[in-house]
């Protein structure tokens, strides 16, 4: 499929999907983490990826082969889509509405977005609180019931604030899950926190020890890319999530 710019490339036949996670760089790169470490976990399948002259001219070599940075992953109960470079507000536009048009024609029930919450004091906070947005009315129930918080005032700035207007726009059901994280560094911590949301959710088992014990690891492993993910983001007014709306209603 292709649309204003961007191919999607089905390696393996997707006929329908009835959920989807997407990880992206953004916040403490807490959804990228998160999302990486569910796709090793649960073993799932490169079946796709995205190809555009919108995106940075890199390949991604793992294990001696090379893979675009924007891939699709899944089974028959889940698939999950995350890139392993920052994006340009040249490319996310587009990148977000291919997105949710492939998806809405693949009869999508369920979108998950996972991201970072800017939090000033992330370092005395030990468990980091899990907070939610949705386009679903019974939003409050589900949260509760796995121990989510609603984001009652505040903003959201980049990819998933743009993959949010567009399910809102085609009225798909769209949570986005934001555990608080560091702003600047990389965060598995809070792709833990989300994680344990994620499981409640999805009724799903992935265990979040081995991301814990290598956490210092990933930090170092991942710092470049958290540094080239923060320029990105310079442009797009990130640091507004910080702070809370004008007007209420």
């Amino acid at each position: 499929m292709s649309t204003k710019g961007f191919s999607i490339v089905e390696e393996t036949s997707i006929p329908s999907i009835k959920q989807c996670l997407i990880g992206m760089p953004d916040t403490g790169l807490t959804g990228m983490i998160a999302i990486s470490h569910i796709i090793q976990s649960l073993d799932l399948k490169e079946i796709g990826h995205f190809e555009s002259e919108l995106l940075p001219p890199v390949i991604v070599i793992h294990k001696g082969e090379p893979k675009r940075p924007v891939r699709i992953f899944g089974n028959e109960n889940l698939v999950a889509i995350t890139s392993e470079t920052p994006l340009n507000s040249a490319s996310m536009y587009p990148l977000a509405e291919s997105m949710i048009k492939w998806l809405n024609e693949k009869k999508i029930e369920l979108l998950i977005t996972v991201s970072g919450l800017a939090t000033q004091n992330r370092m005395e906070i030990q468990n980091p609180v899990v907070y939610g947005v949705s386009t679903s009315i019974d939003k409050e129930q589900i949260f509760n019931k796995a121990g989510i918080r609603l984001l009652k005032e505040g903003f959201m700035v980049g990819p998933n604030a743009l993959i949010l207007k567009e399910c809102m726009a085609k009225n798909l059901k769209n949570i986005v899950l934001l555990a608080q994280s560091h702003y600047q560094y990389p965060d598995p911590g809070a792709a833990a926190a989300a994680i344990y949301s994620l499981n409640k959710l999805l009724d799903i088992s992935v265990d979040v020890q081995k991301l814990l014990s290598q956490a210092e690891e990933i930090r170092l492993k991942t710092r470049e890319l958290m540094q080239r993910t923060n320029k990105s983001l310079q442009g797009m007014e990130k640091s507004q999530e910080l702070e809370l709306p004008a007007m209420y209603g």
